[in-house]
């Protein structure tokens, strides 16, 4: 099945939507669309969805080389040192394929785009499909090496896999700036293309300030792009970017089959005699957990000194992730605990920051953290402490950095070396 419905949505009051089996795009709100959906009769509609270009940020990062499939938990690893935020609280999106270990990736703030998400879905809207809607405003057949875009006061500025949004009234200066950071300011070869919807008003005045500043540029007249040109470019080709990963994957094989399997209520029922089964197993669980805190408390102090200090939230998680597939065969025997105790041995001065283990991987993230006042060499340290592991088994990547009051160290190390 094809997707039936094209949402463009800025605000729950402020949508534009387009139907494949009609020709005109319409405005209103969450509610109006929802009155034509009851309309056609349909119970449940597949949609794709586009968002504003605000709500995104596009990041350049270093991947592994011997990395494939950048897995989300790859480019948290390997985006967590370049962004302000918890990293949890992100949503992470391949834009491109890695190249020679580079690659740019599309950065939303997860919380928001669930709430979409699930209220749509709650409406039996069924997102297949979300991207960023800026992504679809480019035109595809240039081949300058910078595209310039103008719609009402923001000019945006194509470059490689980077998208920058600059008001117009300060855009030459900044175009400046950004050619000497780029070390384009002496390529006589460069070209550049500016597309604007009108020969008059923004239009004329930002050709005319670009070629005073000795920028060769090929200016073309025509109407911007709407939803119903995004929606045919989605239908022609599977474009990258598509925020539909991770949490919010539909899945594998033919993803629309389960919004009609009949058989879906014998499985909520199956669902329903599983999870009264669970909860006293859960609740064993918990109190095992609780249990178990105490004696890791005190093997994490033994193990780091009495000084290190603890978080205790983390720590609970990671001994319910441990006690959860205490069960499970591994194949490897290796649990936080263990990883814990082939740590010890590491400098008095390091202090543990934050520690998760994935027991389906035997991998384990953590950071160390030495302060400036402490007197040593913290890169030392660091390194000292890989080859301890490496020692011990263990495969282990990490990268280091200083700030105004520490040295910092992300480790992940997994169990069983090469």
């Amino acid at each position: 099945m094809s997707i039936q419905l094209s949402i463009y949505w800025q605000a729950p009051d402020q949508l534009q939507w387009y139907w494949a089996d009609d020709t005109d795009v319409y405005s209103g709100t969450l509610e109006e669309l929802l009155d034509q959906k009851q309309e056609k009769n349909t119970d449940v509609c597949l949609t794709r969805l586009f968002l504003p270009s605000q709500w995104f940020t596009t990041l350049d990062i270093q991947l592994p080389a011997s990395v494939r499939n950048a897995h989300a938990s790859v480019l948290k690893f390997a985006a967590e040192e370049h962004l302000a935020q918890d990293i949890d609280s992100v949503h992470l999106v391949l834009k491109s394929k890695a190249k020679d270990g580079k690659a740019t990736i599309i950065v939303t703030e997860v919380e928001r785009f669930r709430t979409v998400v699930q209220t749509l879905k709650a409406r039996g809207l069924a997102i297949m499909e979300a991207y960023d809607a800026q992504s679809f405003s480019i035109d595809d057949e240039f081949t300058e090496d910078v595209l310039i875009q103008l719609s009402n006061e923001t000019v945006s500025l194509y470059f490689e896999d980077r998208i920058f949004n600059i008001h117009y009234r300060g855009f030459t200066q900044w175009f400046e700036l950004w050619l000497e950071k780029q070390g384009l300011e002496e390529n006589e070869d460069l070209t550049v293309r500016l597309i604007t919807d009108s020969a008059e008003g923004i239009g004329r005045t930002l050709s005319t300030e670009l070629g005073a500043a000795g920028v060769s540029v090929q200016w073309v007249v025509q109407p911007s792009k709407q939803l119903t040109d995004w929606h045919e470019k989605a239908n022609d080709k599977k474009h990258p970017g598509n925020l539909m990963t991770g949490e919010f994957s539909q899945g594998s094989g033919d993803k629309h089959f389960s919004l009609w399997l009949p058989g879906l209520v014998a499985s909520i029922v199956a669902l329903v005699f599983w999870s009264v089964v669970s909860i006293f197993q859960i609740h064993s669980l918990n109190k095992k957990t609780e249990q178990t805190w105490q004696a890791s408390e005190n093997v994490f102090l033994q193990v780091f000194g009495q000084s290190k200090r603890i978080q205790r939230p983390l720590m609970v998680r990671e001994m319910r992730s441990q006690a959860s597939s205490a069960n499970a065969d591994s194949g490897s025997g290796v649990n936080a605990l263990t990883v814990l105790n082939d740590l010890n041995g590491s400098a008095a001065s390091l202090i543990m920051e934050d520690f998760r283990f994935n027991s389906s991987r035997d991998e384990v993230n953590f950071t160390l953290i030495q302060p400036t006042a402490v007197e040593g060499d913290a890169y030392t340290s660091f390194e000292s402490l890989k080859e301890q592991l490496i020692a011990k088994n263990y495969q282990v990547e990490y990268s280091a950095n200083q700030d105004s009051d520490s040295y910092r160290a992300r480790y992940k190390a997994t169990a069983g070396g090469q």
